[in-house]
């Protein structure tokens, strides 16, 4: 099943860092350095290291990768072993090439292997009839874009005006991130009785420094942010009723116009409480990211599954 004449193919380990950085660089249109990366590869906190392998080819350069990051997640008040699908990619001149089900199939194969109940993800247009139709993934839900308007000067005009460097913005909003006082550790919002959620444990909250978010006190609640040049992304928020996060959302209204930031955002399951409050204070966008899976063991149903913004990888 795994044999291609072509390709030889490695279990990923602390050692490919380096041949994992120019398959990455090269593959999406967002750079990540070494340290990030070397941060990202740390879950033997959840225990399980990462588990993925990378594609050679005949000169033995690596050209592709698949990988996931092992977590926990709580289901009816106990943890599992699971992992989220991270990093897909394949350099172009190898797409089409059957690598993405063989790297997948292997890292699958070792996931059983390691006692992960079900790997999970989000994944894009182009990556999405690969998970369904080629490695047997169930589309379980989707999450649904959230904006809230900000009023005020945007960045991306005054940077299209002026032609402004990014650099400038991005030091901006972090000094006035930093300057937030600092928020506490705290379990998944969204958790209940009936569903199955990440452990946002402290060690996940230290792991995804990674990431480059935040978390800041806003009016007592803690809240999990991150910043582009048009969104204040919201992670998860520390809130359990409505008159909250109406007052935590106009707080984080007001950095945002101090980052000169347009707009919140924030990505959110169905039947969350999340998913109605928004819909009666913000706006769905026109996108939504399908979240899906494969389980190795009927521990947890994968419809049970739900998600916010902060339990991505990229977040």
């Amino acid at each position: 099943m795994h044999n291609n004449p072509y390709y030889s193919f490695s279990r990923i380990s602390s050692a490919h860092t380096n041949e994992l950085l120019p398959i990455f660089n090269n593959t999406f249109l967002s750079i990540l350095n070494e340290l990030q990366l070397e941060q990202k590869q740390q879950t033997d906190v959840f225990g399980a290291s990462p588990i993925g392998f990378i594609a050679y080819d005949e000169n033995n350069a690596p050209v592709a990768y698949y990988g996931v990051y092992p977590c926990t997640m709580i289901y009816r008040g106990k943890r599992f072993l699971v992992a989220q699908s991270g990093d897909t990619m394949t350099l172009p001149e190898h797409q089409g090439k059957g690598l993405f089900t063989q790297l997948a199939q292997l890292t699958y194969e070792a996931c059983q292997s390691e006692g992960i109940h079900l790997v999970f993800g989000f994944p894009n247009e182009n990556s999405y009839p690969g998970f369904v139709k080629r490695l047997g993934w169930t589309h379980f839900d989707n999450l649904s874009v959230y904006l809230m308007r900000v009023k005020g000067l945007a960045w991306l005009r005054l940077k299209k005006t002026f032609r402004l460097p990014q650099s400038w913005h991005t030091r901006w909003c972090q000094f006035i991130l930093k300057r937030q006082p600092k928020g506490q550790p705290f379990a998944s919002s969204i958790t209940s009785d009936v569903h199955a959620v990440v452990d946002h444990s402290p060690e996940f909250f230290e792991y995804k420094c990674y990431g480059g978010n935040f978390l800041i006190d806003v009016n007592g609640i803690s809240v999990w942010v991150k910043f582009n040049a048009e969104y204040l992304f919201i992670g998860d928020m520390d809130v359990r009723t409505e008159a909250d996060f109406l007052k935590v959302t106009r707080k984080l209204k007001r950095i945002a116009r101090w980052c000169g930031l347009p707009h919140l955002r924030m990505h959110v399951s169905s039947s969350t409480h999340y998913d109605e409050w928004f819909q009666r204070h913000g706006k769905k966008h026109n996108l939504s990211y399908p979240a899906g899976g494969i389980a190795f063991s009927e521990e947890i149903p994968l419809e049970m599954l739900k998600f916010t913004t902060a339990d991505n990888d990229t977040f």
